[in-house]
């Protein structure tokens, strides 16, 4: 009987935190105003408290299995972690420590991926400069067998509010090295410490919070993991210029007639340069940024570096020049805001007096690519030119790869004497490799000659597995084999992405979106070569595929005779099925199919993207991840899902069916679960069947029925598929053998800000995006559940209600709503930025009256505001008169329905109470508190002035019944009326206790029904249950709710004992529902002492079946009689004592 209203001075916070999706929500830290300056010098070697501003956060929880290696950062937040003194290169555990001096975080054990935020509150400022130390504590290097070689990545993320993903720095990626072992106890001194500045996007400026945390990630190698801190933090407005990193700007291979300039700044920035001869006057700064000297003449050479990585060198190479001249490099550096540097720099640099042999390959690096290990070669080539040459040119290969003047004779050294290069001729280099294994391969060519400088080309290989791909390197096309090919529609084509909607799992994905082109598109993704031939057992194909927006869909096609680099089109390619995802949104996994009928070892597939014209409706966008070939000689594929709704006992409802596929199991047995049947031709059904392992090969259809022989609320089960050497679990079935038309079910239903186009003041919409579709979604809920009442929660849009109302008024079910006139804040004018939840109960008026409504403590909570009543010791922080606002969310207050239900004549007045209780924050007791004095206040009334009356407590009760979801150790804040099972009785404390939860996003349960024990016997024991939409509607928790709704049902009883039959002749017998389809139920009462025998007679007076015995019960009981095989008529029954009839009636059979 609970519904908890948070107080909406704080409803804002929750809400944000609960529609995050984050049941356990992180403590967001109070925002740090700008400038601001922190060295740890003020945290205590023992403190345990994190610095203003600051909180450590789980980002998320994954397992040691389960995190890959490289991993991406996250951009989630899951829960709060404490500060742990005491941390130093000696600590294993994995916790955000106190290092003494500097706070860091080393992930380990359950802990993987660990952060560190402060907020900031940039109000007022622009351009804001973050500039910190970045360190190791902890390096396990060697440690371990085998030994750790551990690298991780350590960098800077932001967001702007408290909601949303954070965003990678990318600039401020730093990474321990393998360098030094360092583990001692009691060691906080840093190692490799590094000053890292970067400027925040210009979406930070001025902003009331700003979120930036520190983060790892795992890179490469294995083992024991590095301990990352940070210290004396800097955060200012950004008004300082760049500066010359030490020893910069600086020459480099100086020659004749050349040489290199070389600077490096300390951030992201440009630097000018003009080249001048030497002693020539400074330029100003206007004119090095328009490259001329000191008289507005054009400099010799002149350029920019745009610098958009600091810890890398920029060069330029001055060519053209003249022997023994000495030259000047004048140099300015700006950052982006415009902050100039105040001197310019001067650089110096004389030419040599003689030309030196100069070598000059045309490329310093050359990447090969990647192929199949033991296969196909690697061949690249470059050109080598060179000048003034007293000898020849000697070329040199290491490790592996091999180098050919032809393309043909390959060896690790070639010779090229200097008439090779007369007249200018860049004689070519063939380089060659072929991996032996999967990996990256790196090499080196050297060029010398006697008196010139050594000019070296650095290799890259890499060995590729062909059957599986991640996609998550950015060359993919270039590094794999994989090949896009663009038939039609010039603009777009198969390429990288690493936009995270469009991954499924690690850093990238391939994608194809034809909407910008104005006509037809047709492009090919293409596999490498795919020898199968070599599969020993079954080739099973799998990959994941995303489509989003409409459009046709993708098609998979094969092709053995296709050469691998010519037009597709010029081979012969089948279609083959590709099970792609029917619902948009979401990335769906494609898999087990088999590709045995295509075992060459030249098979190749492709994946074709086709339409006929680009824009909306015409062309959808397709993501492609995660591909993967094994080779198994085993597999079952099925996993059936099926709803049989309701069906009366010995009954059998209309079949329905999957398709069933495996191999290497020989024949295959499947049971069904208890009450369903299966059959292999739609006519003779059986608890089990049995498929042959030729049909089971290719994919044999299966018809199921539920043929149940009890009444029951559910029956569900497993189905049990055996072979030889199998043994398993498949699917699930599920249906209820009590008829919806005898039962009165009431379901409670959260539909998250339903139909509110409104947002926030960062732009951000609240609650699903798409109305229609929401409404389309609830609507398909609410017809699978078949309800005669929604009490339903977070109602932001009446005109969306009206549409759903329509969809849910079918099959002779005609729903009306009624809707509380108060809310959060609804005494105020509408917040533009933040929608009204309102309270609504739809009910279907065949079988549902509505009595009467009220909103209860209305008049208590317009005295509390005013100020005329004062609440006593509610919780807060301010004063009596203020913190008893927040009394249920300031004003969302339970909403009763009084409405008289009528099943098959029964009629039962009923009293709803429609909840939302106040939302959590995190771990915050205070919230807790607030919610609880608001139930027990609700307990106490209802005990007062409804202590007889049919309740039913429905809502969000943003808790569980069963403990508190912020500290399972605490107890509920319903315990008051959980504990009274006299007078109460929590239905979804049982399921609870078993592991349901109602809350998608995070797998909590806050959604509850309770009733009065009043109706305790017309509760249809166990039918309590909770719904998970997402196994029926695609994304549904982001395009419909974050809740799943919660059924219980009721089989409506006559109250006996106030009955004037009962009072008067002391037994009561009715029979229902009448007129009756399938069943006929009757409750019985008699007194102490009595036997009485009912019969059913036909018209004609002919006994049908064995008279039911009833003695003095304690309370009703019900028989049921199974009337599904009689004629439609006319029949009677009675009931007699010593055989003698003392009541009779009629009953009608439909």
């Amino acid at each position: 009987m609970k519904k908890l209203y948070f107080s909406r001075l704080l409803a804002l916070l929750c809400f944000f935190s609960c529609i995050s999706g984050d049941l356990f929500a992180q403590t967001n830290p109070t925002p740090q105003s700008i400038p601001y300056f922190q060295n740890f010098s003020g945290l205590a070697a023992n403190s345990t408290t994190y610095p203003a501003g600051f909180q450590g956060w789980n980002a998320s929880t994954p397992s040691s299995s389960s995190l890959g290696t490289p991993s991406n950062f996250t951009t989630t937040v899951t829960s709060d972690k404490a500060l742990t003194a005491g941390g130093s290169a000696g600590s294993t555990g994995g916790n955000v420590y106190n290092f003494s001096g500097k706070i860091g975080f080393l992930n380990a054990g359950s802990f993987l991926d660990q952060a560190i935020v402060l907020a900031l509150n940039t109000t007022g400022n622009t351009n804001i400069q973050v500039k910190y130390d970045a360190m190791v504590i902890r390096n396990p290097v060697g440690i371990g067998s085998p030994p750790s070689s551990r690298i991780n990545q350590f960098a800077l993320q932001y967001r702007v509010g408290t909601s949303g993903a954070f965003n990678t720095l990318s600039s401020t990626a730093y990474e321990n090295t393998l360098a030094q072992q360092k583990i001692d106890a009691g060691d906080v001194s840093s190692q490799d410490n590094k000053i890292i500045k970067v400027t925040l996007p210009a979406e930070c400026d001025n902003q009331p919070v700003v979120q930036i945390r520190w983060i790892s990630r795992q890179l490469s190698g294995s083992g024991s993991r590095p301990s990352f801190a940070i210290d004396n933090i800097e955060i200012e407005k950004d008004i300082y210029a760049p500066a010359n990193v030490l020893g910069y700007p600086k020459t480099a291979n100086v020659l004749g007639v050349s040489f290199d300039f070389i600077n490096k700044i300390d951030e992201v920035g440009k630097t000018y340069y003009v080249l001048l001869p030497g002693g020539s006057a400074e330029p100003t700064v206007a004119q090095i940024k328009a490259g001329q000297d000191s008289n507005g003449t054009l400099a010799l050479q002149s350029g920019v570096f745009d610098v958009t990585n600091p810890t890398q060198e920029y060069i330029k190479s001055f060519a053209g020049l003249t022997l023994n001249t000495t030259y000047s490099v004048f140099s300015i550096s700006e950052d982006p805001y415009n902050n100039l540097q105040t001197s310019v720099s001067k650089t110096d640099v004389t030419t040599l007096n003689v030309m030196p042999p100069a070598i000059s390959p045309s490329v310093a690096i050359l990447n090969l690519g990647g192929t199949e290990p033991n296969y196909d070669p690697l061949i690249k080539s470059y050109q080598i030119g060179a000048s003034d040459l007293t000898a020849n040119v000697v070329v040199t290969a290491s490790g592996n790869f091999t180098i050919s003047k032809d393309n043909t004779s390959f060896s690790s050294i070639l010779s090229f004497v200097p008439a090779d290069f007369d007249s200018n001729a860049t004689p070519t280099v063939y380089v060659k490799f072929t991996p032996t294994s999967v990996g990256s391969f790196t090499g080196t060519i050297t060029h010398e000659t006697t008196g010139g400088t050594t000019k070296t080309v650095n290799l890259t290989a890499l060995g590729v597995n062909p059957f599986v791909q991640n996609f998550d390197d950015a060359n993919v096309f270039a590094n794999s084999k994989w090949s896009q090919y663009n038939e039609a529609g010039p603009i777009n084509k198969w390429a990288y992405t690493n936009q995270p909607r469009n991954v499924n799992s690690g850093t990238g994905a391939v994608l194809m979106n034809g909407f910008s082109d104005s006509g037809a598109s047709k492009d090919w993704l293409i596999s490498p070569r795919l020898r199968l031939d070599g599969f020993t057992q079954i080739p099973l194909l799998s990959f994941y595929s995303r489509q989003f927006y409409d459009g046709p869909s993708l098609k998979l096609m094969v092709s053995t005779n296709y050469d691998g680099v010519s037009d597709p089109n010029t081979a012969t390619w089948t279609p083959i099925n590709g099970r792609f995802p029917q619902e948009t949104g979401s990335y769906v996994k494609s898999e087990y199919i088999n590709l045995s009928a295509y075992k060459t070892d030249h098979t190749y597939l492709a994946w074709v993207y086709e339409t006929t014209s680009g824009g909306n409706g015409n062309a959808a966008e397709w993501s492609f991840d995660d591909f993967a070939i094994i080779d198994e000689s085993k597999y079952v594929d099925s996993n059936p899902r099926l709803d049989f709704a309701d069906v009366s006992p010995n009954s059998v409802s209309a079949s329905q069916t999957f398709v069933f596929a495996a191999a290497g199991y020989g024949d295959i047995t499947i049971e069904a679960p208890a009450s369903y049947e299966l059959s292999l031709d739609n006519i003779s059904f059986a608890s089990n069947i049995v498929v042959s392992s030729a049909d089971a090969l290719t994919g044999k259809t299966i018809y199921a029925r539920f043929a149940p022989t009890t009444k029951e609320p559910t029956v569900s089960g497993v189905l049990k598929v055996t072979g030889t050497s199998l043994n398993k679990e498949i699917g699930s079935f599920t249906g209820t053998s009590i008829l919806k038309a005898d039962t009165y079910d009431v379901v409670t239903y959260n539909l998250e800000f339903f139909g509110t186009d409104v947002k926030d003041k960062t732009g951000k919409e609240f609650g699903p995006t798409n109305d229609v579709l929401q409404i389309e979604n609830v609507a398909k809920v609410m017809n699978k559940l078949n309800a005669d009442v929604y009490v339903v929660q977070e109602v932001s849009d009446e005109q969306a209600l009206d549409a759903l109302i329509q969809k849910i008024s079918i099959n002779g079910k005609t729903f009306d709503k009624t809707i509380s006139t108060s809310w959060s804040y609804s005494f105020k004018d509408l917040d533009p930025n933040f929608p009204p939840q309102k309270l609504v109960v739809l009910y279907n008026t065949q079988t549902t009256t509505v009595k009467s409504t009220k909103v209860l403590f209305k008049d208590l909570y317009d005295q509390i505001r005013f100020n005329t009543v004062v609440l006593p010791g509610y919780p807060g922080s301010e004063t009596p008169e203020i913190n008893d606002d927040s009394f249920f969310s300031s004003g969302r207050l339970p909403y009763l329905v009084q409405v008289e239900a009528n099943i098959g004549g029964i009629k039962k007045e009923i009293n709803l109470i429609d909840l939302h209780a106040r939302a959590n924050s995190g771990t915050d007791i205070s919230k807790y508190n607030q919610r609880k004095y608001d139930i027990d206040y609700l307990k106490d009334a209802l005990d007062a002035e409804y202590p007889d009356a049919n309740l039913i407590l429905l809502g969000d009760f943003n808790d569980d019944v069963k403990a508190w979801v912020g500290n399972a150790s605490t107890a509920s804040s319903y315990k008051k009326f959980v504990d009274d099972t006299t007078n109460y009785n929590a239905l979804t404390w049982d399921i609870s206790q078993a592991g349901a939860y109602s809350f998608l996003s995070s797998q909590g349960f806050l959604d509850h029904i309770l009733i009065s024990n009043e109706l305790n016997d017309d509760y249809i024991d166990k039918s309590i249950a909770v719904y998970d939409p997402r196994n029926d509607i695609a994304n549904y928790t982001t395009t419909t709710s974050d809740h799943g709704p919660v059924i219980a049902r009721f089989e409506l009883k006559q109250d006996v004992l106030s009955t004037p039959d009962f009072g008067k002749n002391q037994y009561f017998v009715k029979a229902y529902p009448n007129p009756a389809a399938d069943v006929l139920n009757f409750d019985v009462k008699t007194t102490q002492g009595r036997d009485l025998k009912i019969r059913l007679y036909d018209f004609n007076g002919r006994a049908i079946g064995n008279p039911i015995s009833v003695k003095n019960e304690s309370e009703v009981s019900t028989a049921v009689v199974a009337v599904g095989n009689l004629v439609s008529g006319v029949y009677f029954y009675t009931v007699t004592e010593n055989n003698k009839v003392i009541f009779k009636d009629k009953v009608i059979k439909k």
